[in-house]
């Protein structure tokens, strides 16, 4: 009886240890991101956190984009006055921010002082953002070749890309879904107010070829 409870008080603490073991293991893995973190000098950690905050941004924006949510729309100026495209939207800004904080860490990894770091973040941050801009230009005028029914657009609802001005003057745009492809269009509004970027519109009217009367939702 004895050898039989040595055996048992045995056979109990091996099973502890493992238990124990095992809780480590998962403790130690559960502190790895963190111990790596803490490990990075505060010029790392300053561009790794503005590439990965930036980078699911950008995921975010066109995530919604694309199911035809909510959308960046915010302009600061005008790249192309013809077009009223903002060169300074902010999925371009975005895109700028990504590229900064990512080639910011790796130029900071190759040996790159900080200024070195942060000139080489701003060169490849307005390379993403002008990329982002031809880009939409460029959707633009593939959208003017009459590949697209514009008069399928009436009754959808759309949002606001580029600030609608009122009493129909001419220079905004909205993005929406027409025919399974998202597309941005002139649109132009009848009401007293101004349609800020991100303002949700219903198409109402189609002039011409390919601009949309659009109407607040209420």
């Amino acid at each position: 009886m004895i050898c039989l409870s040595v055996i048992c008080d045995n056979r109990k603490s091996v099973a502890c240890f493992k238990y124990l073991a095992r809780d480590a293991r998962v403790f130690q893995s559960a502190t790895v991101p963190e111990t790596w973190w803490n490990e990075l000098n505060l010029e790392l950690q300053i561009f790794y956190a503005i590439g990965i905050v930036a980078l699911l941004v950008l995921m975010i924006q066109l995530v919604l984009s694309i199911f035809g949510g909510m959308d960046d729309g915010y302009d600061v100026g005008h790249g192309d006055h013809g077009s009223g495209l903002s060169f300074f939207s902010i999925r371009g800004v975005t895109a700028f921010f990504v590229g900064f904080g990512w080639s910011g860490v790796i130029a900071l990894k190759a040996g790159f002082g900080v200024i070195g770091a942060i000139a080489v973040g701003t060169g490849v941050g307005v390379l993403l953002m002008a990329g982002i801009f031809l880009l939409m230009k460029s959707m633009l005028r593939l959208q003017s070749n009459g590949t697209l029914d514009f008069a399928n657009a009436i009754g959808k609802v759309g949002t606001v890309y580029v600030t609608i001005p009122a009493d129909k003057k001419a220079g905004g745009q909205v993005e929406l879904l027409i025919q399974g492809r998202l597309t941005m269009a002139d649109a132009l509004s009848r009401g007293t107010e101004p349609l800020r970027p991100g303002t949700k519109v219903t198409i109402v009217e189609k002039i011409g070829h390919s601009t949309l009367i659009v109407e607040p939702l209420p």
